[in-house]
């Protein structure tokens, strides 16, 4: 019997040391992630999105280390039309994706989630492809438009996208008289002749020809000597020039050749 019990006792203790062992390699084999998820802290700043789903705008703040609140962008938006409310609350953005397909079958871009199946992102696109945007939806931003989610240009469904970290608090509101801090910025329509309806005008894909018509309308850079050198339409167009050179011919043409021609800034000839 005493050797029963030494066996039993030597396996009880055998059994322990195992599973100490097993303890001490799982910790072990866990601190390298838990000391990378430490590591990986999100330092991009902390924000408050706040949605005035009656007068479809948006109000960024970004929060400081004191608590306080400062107004930081305004966004134009499309929230829910009548019978698909945007919901009221107080919620937390949680999944993010570059495209997103919808509902109804078409699809978002910069697709930000924030509560069950309302979603921040671009006006729909018919394909997952930049080049097959719905243009009557988009020229609906400012009007209450979408099944639930809060519609934005892809500029700024992106700006979210790339800013706002997980967890970022949303509140959804209704407000008839004030959209917001920062006002409501006017949406950029599109018409429906322009061969380039069927790209968001705020997209910056390279493949845009929107950027290429924007690219076609700027001249190039003034070679022209000082007396060519249209210093007044110069000073006229860059008014923060005027205010430091008013129409001193010579000072506008030097900070043009210093600096101006590669800032991008334009100058013509008499």
């Amino acid at each position: 019997m005493k050797k029963i019990s030494r066996s039993i006792q030597k396996f009880v203790c055998l059994s322990i040391l195992l599973f100490l062992g097993m303890v001490n390699y799982a910790s072990a084999m866990e601190s390298p992630n838990k000391q990378t998820e430490a590591a990986a802290v999100d330092t991009r700043p902390d924000y408050v999105i706040y949605v005035n789903r009656v007068l479809n705008c948006v109000t960024v703040k970004q929060q400081g280390a004191d608590g306080t609140l400062t107004p930081v962008k305004s966004i134009v938006c499309s929230c829910g039309r009548e019978g698909c409310e945007t919901p009221e609350g107080t919620f937390k953005t949680s999944s993010y994706y570059t495209w997103r397909k919808m509902v109804d079958g078409t699809y978002g871009r910069y697709a930000v989630r924030f509560n069950g199946s309302i979603l921040f992102h671009s006006a729909p696109y018919m394909k997952e492809t930049p080049d097959s945007l719905e243009w009557e939806e988009y020229n609906k931003l400012g009007q209450n438009a979408s099944l639930g989610c809060v519609r934005m240009s892809v500029e700024d469904a992106k700006w979210i996208y790339d800013n706002c970290k997980p967890g970022t608090v949303v509140v959804v509101y209704s407000d008839t008289e004030e959209a917001g801090e920062l006002g409501k910025p006017s949406a950029v329509k599109i018409d429906a002749d322009s061969p380039n309806k069927a790209w968001d005008p705020t997209d910056t894909d390279t493949r845009s020809p929107w950027l290429a018509e924007a690219s076609a309308d700027i001249p190039d850079p003034f070679t022209g000597t000082m007396e060519q050198f249209n210093y007044t339409a110069y000073a006229d167009r860059y008014p923060d020039l005027k205010d430091v050179f008013g129409y001193d011919k010579e000072a506008l043409y030097d900070h043009y050749i210093t600096f101006g021609v590669n800032e991008g800034r334009i100058a013509v000839s008499y």
